[in-house]
């Protein structure tokens, strides 16, 4: 038997480890060897359960996400209508240096709801809860990775947007009292009159928003239904195969 091995090991070191195999096996019989294994495989089924049945609490409830959503974005309509009614003519430009800075703090509060510490919690529970399930799942379903990943793109550019709009129309407030201040700029001309901003970047935010719960709700809802050892049956069928873009057939 050696002679198989001899290129490896040396003579002494093969009948030391055979001299230890027959040790600790010599009261090894048939019905150790399945009483073992049986109890191996009741193990790994006890931890499949586990895994299957132990789904990790949300950060924040779906319905509580949802009811938190609505809070924000009916609170951003309002003070929208704020700002179209504000003013003693509603939608006439305003020439006095109080009103155009009365507009701009109007303006600027509505931005303020979706930069807002709420919303902002609100978003940072979401992603947590999403990325814990995607270490959970090793995958996004029922959506792709790579959507989820450009929807939360899109919403820090919106965030970057939201919050660069106020710092353009921070100087407004900041000017001398007796003077009306200038609204050449791009950014200014959203104060000019209740009805010059168009509040896109709002609704956008908010839709975003409301898309981001809507993703968190159904990866939520999935988490039962997931694949305990996601590796399992790549290890043991292989790998799934794909189409040329990268998705299952």
């Amino acid at each position: 038997m050696y002679r198989w091995v001899s290129r490896f090991v040396s003579y002494r070191t093969f009948y030391v480890w055979r001299a230890r195999y027959y040790y600790y096996t010599r009261h090894l019989d048939v019905w150790m060897l399945a009483s073992v294994l049986c109890f191996l495989g009741v193990v790994a089924l006890l931890w499949y359960y586990w895994r299957f049945s132990s789904v990790p609490l949300p950060r924040v409830h779906p319905q509580v996400a949802a009811l938190r959503v609505e809070v924000i974005t009916n609170e951003a309509i309002h003070r929208i209508v704020l700002v179209r009614h504000g003013g003693s003519t509603p939608g006439q430009p305003f020439t006095t240096a109080e009103d155009i800075r009365a507009s701009t703090r109007r303006t600027m509060q509505v931005r303020q709801v979706l930069d807002g510490e709420m919303a902002w919690r609100l978003k940072a529970n979401l992603l947590a809860d999403i990325a814990d399930y995607i270490e959970a799942t090793a995958g996004c379903a029922p959506y792709q990775c790579t959507g989820v990943q450009a929807h939360i793109s899109l919403m820090r550019e919106a965030a970057a947007e939201n919050a660069g709009i106020n710092r353009a129309l921070q100087p407004i407030l900041e000017g001398p009292r007796d003077l009306a201040p200038g609204l050449m700029s791009v950014d200014r001309q959203r104060v000019k009159s209740g009805w010059s901003d168009s509040f896109s970047d709002i609704y956008h935010q908010a839709w975003l928003l409301n898309d981001l719960q809507t993703m968190h709700a159904r990866m939520m809802a999935e988490y039962p239904k997931r694949a305990p050892a996601p590796w399992l049956p790549e290890w043991l069928i292989g790998p799934e195969p794909t189409t040329g873009n990268g998705m299952p057939l």
